[in-house]
């Protein structure tokens, strides 16, 4: 090939070992171009590689196809992030790259020398430093890599308008297949990322209630670091409830004594039918009908068992529990970090009960945990949970479920649902997060497969991972002090009223801006049926959209963010997904400027809406729950009344159903 300077390959793996280390020492490794020969005209843009292995060009005509294809995608040019199969010669990602819109673009390389030659031709270390340009290696794609690059919020917000774009034919033509399973292994991340936002509030507002309701005893609980202190045997068995569980008891019954045992809620009561007592056991849901897996089980049985609840779950549930220990710990979510009562938390990052007892596991140290009854998916007879499990075996019905999944042992497909799709994505993000700590092994012999994860015949697994010279004692964990009681009462207590009065502030702020949004748009509604629509002053417009700004820099702020996102992020990022588009219209004349304005003024009536809506109901969950408190715990709240407007609600009904149709659309 024509060499260029060597200084730019320097300067561009130097910024890549930053970013990327692994693939940096791979192409760093590589001395020369073997498949592919290059060849550079005298026009920047005249690079074209021939593929020696398949006799064919990169490019038919490097500089038409390069000129053609951008001309093709100028519609793009103020998309944020873009993400490309194939890097191609390098010069129209350079050129995108200047584009004062973009904020990232991500490259899906199949083979590592055409990022080996690219990068000897091309300066992109500044690009590379900024992680405005992101390359990876499409081979290393899974969920885990998926999700990392992928699911930061703007991300989210432009998902609907998601595509990977191909600057070649070449690449359709010799990496088809790898294109093809990476456009679907990014399109089911986003669409699964999404789907766990939920499409309401009342899920989060579910969840601060039952926090705030559940901190005077969850003080009063184990705090979770005292977990640091357990010496516990170095393998774990995590019992969940699929359909594969029943056959998996008996031997789970010969070992009990050699490991730590941790269950989910509904395994619970499986275990005591089957004098199988777990040193753990796990339940995060916020619903009452958790509470149905402890309600008929013995004291005496529940005795030095530890209940690791997540601080939001039902007070029936906690109060199910008589005799046994109880850990109350704090996911990781904002607005529970927001307590700063970090003895409490965080665990919990997903969402099953698995998936909590798997973090729990790692974060006690186990080097080994086993995974049983860990099916993600439907059984071969239709059956979704084990036999004797409390809700039935049947609990969930295979109607209306058309997702198919690796099976275990990795041949074929088995049914499951998107929530059990999210419960397994979980887990293989926390494998391959912490595989150098934790080996996983799944033995449940049945279900979907989960990445990452060995699979091994439960009666195998014994043999190579339960001691049986280790006999495990009785768990002693320690409350805190009555001393660091009062501190951690004192804090919350403060953290609460800053809370109230704050939201306070903001909601005033936000409804008066919505105030006289809404009078601009009335003043527009009317121009328009006047067909005065040129009238419309831009001053006044571009001062109203100031006002929506201010409103999104909230965002910015840390405290807000962490007090109001859980609420809000479900209707905020919906809303914000349709409203992408009109962000990215182009508006060259006036008439254009003007048309894009008002569109966007009249379609964040309801964006503002729904966040003066929020921070009200989140206020009004805290008031409802502190009514349960002891009395002298509700006299330290200090409540202050706030200024009323009035709102039409029939209006912005009718403008959430047009928004929830997807709708984007300027009032006539």
């Amino acid at each position: 090939m024509n060499t260029s300077p060597i200084n730019i390959f320097e300067k561009n793996i130097q910024q890549l070992f930053h970013v990327h280390p692994t693939l940096a020492a791979q192409l760093f490794g590589m001395s020369q171009n073997e498949r592919y020969e290059v060849f550079i005209g005298k026009d920047p843009l005249d690079i074209n590689m021939l593929d020696m292995k398949t006799n064919e060009f990169l490019y038919t005509a490097p500089i038409a196809d390069t000129k053609n294809f951008m001309n093709e995608h100028e519609s793009k040019e103020r998309m944020r992030f873009r993400y490309f199969f194939g890097i191609g010669n390098g010069v129209a990602i350079k050129a995108f790259l200047k584009a004062a819109h973009v904020q990232r673009i991500l490259i899906f390389e199949p083979d590592p020398e055409i990022l080996y030659i690219v990068l000897n031709l091309i300066d992109f270390s500044e690009e590379l430093e900024s992680k405005k340009l992101v390359l990876e290696l499409s081979n290393n794609m899974d969920y885990p890599n998926a999700y990392h690059y992928l699911m930061h919020m703007e991300g989210k917000i432009y998902a609907r308008l998601f595509e990977i774009e191909v600057l070649s034919d070449y690449y359709y033509r010799v990496f088809g297949e790898e294109l093809i399973k990476l456009n679907t292994l990014l399109t089911k991340t986003i669409e699964t990322n999404v789907i766990s936002h939920g499409n309401d509030m009342i899920d989060s507002l579910w969840g601060i209630e039952n926090h705030i309701i559940n901190l005077p005893d969850m003080i009063k609980s184990i705090p979770i670091k005292s977990l640091a202190d357990y010496k516990s045997a170095k393998t774990a068995i995590i019992v969940s409830t699929g359909p594969s569980l029943s056959k998996q008891i008996p031997l789970l019954h010969k070992i009990k004594d050699y490991v730590t045992i941790i269950s989910v809620d509904a395994s619970y009561p499986i275990l005591e039918r089957n004098g199988i007592k777990p040193d753990f056991v796990c339940a995060l849901e916020r619903v009452p009908e958790t509470a149905k897996f402890f309600e008929g089980s013995s004291p005496e049985f529940q005795k030095d068992i530890n209940f690791v609840f997540v601080s939001y779950v039902h007070m029936k549930t906690k109060d199910a529990i008589t005799t046994g220990n109880k850990i109350m710990v704090m996911r990781p979510n904002e607005y529970l970090k927001y307590f700063d009562l970090e003895q409490y938390g965080y665990i919990g990052v997903n969402m099953s009960a698995a998936n909590l007892a798997h973090e729990l596991g790692i974060a006690m140290g186990i080097k080994n945990i086993i995974l049983i009854g860990q099916d993600l998916a439907f059984g071969d007879d239709n059956s979704s949970h084990a036999e004797g499990h409390v809700y039935g075996e049947n609990e969930e019905s295979v109607d209306g479920h058309e997702i198919y999944v690796k099976r275990y042992g990795g041949e074929g497909e088995i049914r499951t649902t998107k929530y059990w799709v999210l419960f397994k994505n979980g887990f293989e993000k926390t494998i391959s997060k912490y595989k150098e700590m934790t080996t996983t092994i799944n033995c449940t012999e049945g279900g979907a497969r989960i990445e990452g994860a060995i699979e091994l015949p439960f009666e195998k697994a014994i043999e190579q991972y339960v001691d049986y010279s280790f006999v495990k004692e009785k768990v002693e964990l320690k409350y805190a002090t009555p001393e660091k009681q009062k501190e951690y009462t004192d804090k919350y207590i403060d953290k609460i009223n800053f809370w109230i009065e704050h939201s306070i502030k903001h909601q005033e702020i936000v409804e008066e801006i919505f105030m006289e949004v809404q009078e601009e748009c009335e003043n527009y509604i009317k121009l328009s049926e006047e067909n005065r629509l040129d009238e419309l002053n831009m001053e006044a417009m571009y001062h109203t959209l100031d006002q929506i700004d201010k409103v999104k820099s909230m965002f910015d702020d840390d405290t807000f963010a962490d007090l109001y996102t859980s609420v809000l992020q479900s209707y905020i990022l919906n809303l914000e997904i349709i409203l992408a588009p009109i962000s990215l219209e182009r508006a060259e004349t006036d008439l254009e400027k003007k048309a894009k304005m008002l569109k966007w003024i009249m379609n964040h009536r309801y964006w503002l809406f729904i966040i003066a809506g929020g921070i009200d109901a989140t206020r009004t969950t805290i008031l409802r729950a502190i009514e349960s408190w002891p009395k002298e715990l509700r006299e330290r709240i200090v409540k202050r009344s706030k200024k009323e407007i009035e709102v039409d609600l029939e209006k912005y009904e009718a403008l959430k159903k047009r928004l929830s149709e997807n709708q984007i659309f300027v009032e006539k």
